[in-house]
């Protein structure tokens, strides 16, 4: 039976729901430069409105932004175990060391293999990361999503995250995201692009082992880059972050100026959809910046574009190198500059 009180409570969250729409066809109509792109950028400002706050980036009064890398955290079953506590521990110290900017995750932040409920395990890690007070940008790696949680379920949870970097361009393939995120100088103009992938997992045509950077998401960034084609300095001043290395990674470490550690096979996938080559011939990216293998940290520059491995960061799992992190400076007057810092590591 619909007493009136019910029928009043759902006429009133009718209304509420109407609203929602009309405010989110607002939000969309709004956006400046609107493409197709952004229509799922406006509809994930408005919902994340309700939770934590995109962030903005600007660079400091002296034309600095730091940022600091983290990859490979594997954070395990919630409650965490002694090893993952000492990654939570490790990932504190390395903020207080290097105070960045923003923080860029670039995958496997947890094991999901075998692992009953992921998702307390990455909403843990969520509360570490809000407790940091730093803006944060995320890409997903080949650990992440294997069993019992998606990728979209992953990005839901994001939503928790109090200072989320103001994502710019989202675009989906096979349920991987890619976005741009944008650093200003303190008037307002455009200082830096960081282009984040999701470079997938495993190979789905098993072809080789891992998932190559998918077609849709090199037209994507042909498509997005030309937007920002004016920024021409005397010097590249964008980067790029994903999980899985590409395969350019090889020769740049063989024919290339490599500096830093190299103790592991290179595992990039075995196709190559042509991502580097559009990174050169679009002519401003200084960089790309992965994780995946842990005993791997050196930086090649290979036709102009430094070609970079973050430092592992978890204890939780395999690799010979000292946890640590990598930090990325980007100046308004000159090229970018990047180095590993460590702490004290786990007595494990």
């Amino acid at each position: 039976m619909v007493t009136p009180r019910s029928g009043a409570f759902i006429v009133e969250n009718l209304i509420t729901y109407i609203l929602m729409k009309i405010e989110t066809i607002k939000v969309i109509k709004d956006i400046e430069n609107y493409d197709p792109y952004d229509t799922m950028d406006a509809i994930y400002h408005y919902e994340k409105g309700k939770g934590g706050r995109f962030v903005k980036l600007t660079m400091t009064p002296e034309g600095k932004f730091t940022i600091l890398q983290l990859t490979d955290l594997h954070i395990g079953p919630f409650p965490y175990q002694e090893r993952d506590q000492y990654t939570i521990k490790h990932i504190k110290e390395m903020v207080s060391l290097s105070k960045p900017d923003l923080i860029v995750i670039t995958g496997d932040l947890i094991w999901s293999e075998g692992v009953q409920k992921p998702q307390e395990s990455y909403g843990g890690l969520i509360e570490v990361i809000n407790q940091l007070e730093t803006p944060v940008a995320i890409t997903y790696g080949n650990h992440d999503s294997e069993e019992n949680i998606t990728r979209k379920g992953l990005r839901e949870m994001e939503k928790r995250i109090h200072q989320l970097a103001d994502k710019k361009h989202v675009h989906l393939v096979d349920d991987r995201a890619s976005f741009c995120i944008e650093v200003t100088q303190r008037d307002g103009s455009l200082a830096n692009v960081l282009y984040l992938i999701d470079s997938g997992d495993y190979d789905p045509l098993k072809i080789g082992t891992y998932d190559y950077v998918h077609p849709d998401q090199v037209a994507w960034f042909n498509e997005i880059s030309k937007m920002y084609s004016d920024m021409a300095k005397d010097f590249k001043q964008n980067l790029l972050f994903l999980h899985i290395p590409l395969p350019e990674y090889r020769d740049g470490f063989l024919n290339g100026r490599a500096q830093g550690t190299k103790l592991e096979d290179i595992c990039p996938p075995r196709l190559n959809t042509g991502l580097f080559t559009s990174l050169l011939i679009d002519g401003n990216v200084a960089g790309v910046f992965c994780g995946h293998d842990h005993d791997n940290d050196f930086v090649a520059d290979y036709h102009g574009i430094q070609l970079g491995y973050g430092r592992v960061s978890g204890y939780n799992t395999y690799g010979e190198l000292k946890r640590g992190a990598r930090v990325i400076e980007l100046f308004a007057d000159q090229p970018m500059k990047t180095k590993v810092i460590e702490t004290e590591q786990a007595p494990i």
